[in-house]
């Protein structure tokens, strides 16, 4: 199972409610979208629930932008799937 844009977009729509932007694509900035602190780290979590995956803290430290976290999130999976 993978993680795509708009998988990350739905879950930052559904955060967001009526203050969604629905202009949302891979290069949109996670700290523009207007989401908390805590509504990022709960889409992080959402994502390694679903994926049965759990980030490295350092390389999610790195993640500027919705396909930062897809990418991330993708190569985690197929690592942790080799494992």
């Amino acid at each position: 199972m993978a993680v795509t844009v708009q998988d990350v977009v739905d879950l930052i729509n559904a955060k967001l409610g009526s203050h969604a932007d629905h202009g949302l694509d891979a290069n949109s900035s996670l700290r523009d979208i207007g989401l908390s602190s805590l509504q990022t780290a709960d889409i992080v979590f959402t994502i390694e629930d679903r994926l049965g995956i759990e980030f490295d803290a350092g390389r999610a430290a790195d993640i500027v932008t919705i396909g930062d976290l897809v990418e991330l999130a993708n190569s985690t999976a197929l690592t942790e799937t080799q494992s």
